[in-house]
């Protein structure tokens, strides 16, 4: 049976891809409800590009966000008495009050159309027609990377796989952790001298880091290649035609449509400056606001903080200015199984 699947949207697009996920059969009709100010955002498109949509499978009709009568106007002449009878299924989580109230007023009482609301983060859908009742979602939809970023707007590349093998980036962390600073362990402290010119430079200076990290939460989180991306550059579509900057990001992960974002550095003791910790929180802290809501960031610095409790203060009063999620230092992964274990407290694993 074919289904008219109607979506209210707004900036935040992971409610509408999720329920459209989660409701909708080949064939569906989409219609999306949108406002001249999410357009002006490509909205609809960005909607239709997440979920793989062709331009024939879709409509989008603009109301107006704040007006009643003209949110009424508008739903009468595209839905007349005529199609009453369609198959409805609305979604009226997103877009504002206004807009899913007078689109849940104009529905109400069609025969054969369910409204439904799903609470952020909620393994359940409240159904508000025909009757109220709670809808519990035994198989909730689990986004990848992929689909998480292009509901945002973006696309991205990444490194296809790591230059080398766990066991490599291991050992290393092994080293650094043993000795204390990076600058103790000599293919480490070589790599960063100026004068050496190998090409393993990048990767001795920190990219073993990094890749130590990807292999790491990768195994102890149990997530898909679909779901992690190492060294991602992300594009927003939009910037084809406006003037936009692309980001790149060490690490990525989404794990219970969350998505996650990581800035990995190796720093000695020596190395280590407060501006350097600073400039890595802010970074990721920029990145973050455009990724939605709840993308969380988190910075790991393989570095020394040492014992100074006015420094620690310092730096946790400037990540949490800057929602930034957590920071790890060298001594929070020297306990190795405490560090994943905070990292899954924190992500709500299971």
């Amino acid at each position: 049976m074919q289904h008219t699947i109607i979506s209210i949207l707004s900036d935040q697009l992971i409610p509408n891809v999720l329920f459209i996920r989660q409701w909708a059969e080949n064939g569906d009709i989409h219609i999306f409800l949108s406002s001249k100010e999410m357009e002006q955002k490509h909205k609809s498109r960005i909607l239709a590009q997440s979920l793989n949509l062709g331009n024939k499978q879709f409509k989008t009709i603009v109301i107006d966000q704040n007006s009643p009568s003209l949110i009424l106007e508008v739903l009468e002449k595209e839905f007349p008495k005529g199609k009453r009878d369609n198959n409805f299924i609305i979604n009226i989580t997103g877009g504002t009050k206004m807009m899913s109230q007078m689109t849940y007023f104009y529905f109400w009482g069609f025969p054969k159309t369910s409204i439904y609301y799903w609470p952020i983060g909620e393994k359940y859908v409240e159904q508000l027609h025909p009757e109220f009742k709670r809808i519990e979602i035994e198989n909730p939809v689990q986004l990848n990377l992929k689909t998480y970023l292009a509901a945002h707007g973006y696309s991205f590349t990444k490194a296809e796989r790591p230059d080398r093998d766990y066991h490599a980036a291991e050992e290393l962390y092994r080293k650094v952790i043993t000795c204390g600073d990076a600058a103790l362990v000599p293919e480490i402290s070589k790599a960063t001298n100026a004068e050496y010119k190998k090409n393993d430079k990048g990767y001795l200076s920190g990219g073993w880091f990094e890749e130590w990290l990807y292999f790491t939460l990768k195994k102890e989180l149990q997530l898909k290649d679909s779901h992690i991306g190492l060294n991602l550059k992300i594009r927003n579509e939009a910037s084809k035609r406006e003037t936009g900057n692309d980001n790149e990001l060490d690490m990525a992960f989404v794990y219970k449509n969350t998505l996650y974002i990581l800035e990995c550095k190796v720093y000695n003791r020596k190395q280590l400056t407060g501006k350097r910790i600073t400039d890595a929180i802010y970074k990721i802290s920029s990145v973050r606001q455009s990724l939605g809501l709840k993308a969380t960031a988190m910075v790991f610095i393989l570095s020394p903080f040492g014992n100074s409790h006015g420094r620690r203060n310092t730096i946790n009063d400037l990540v949490r200015m800057a929602n930034v999620k957590q920071i790890f230092s060298l001594e929070d992964m020297k306990r190795r199984e405490t560090f994943l274990n905070k990292i899954k407290m924190m992500i709500d694993y299971e």
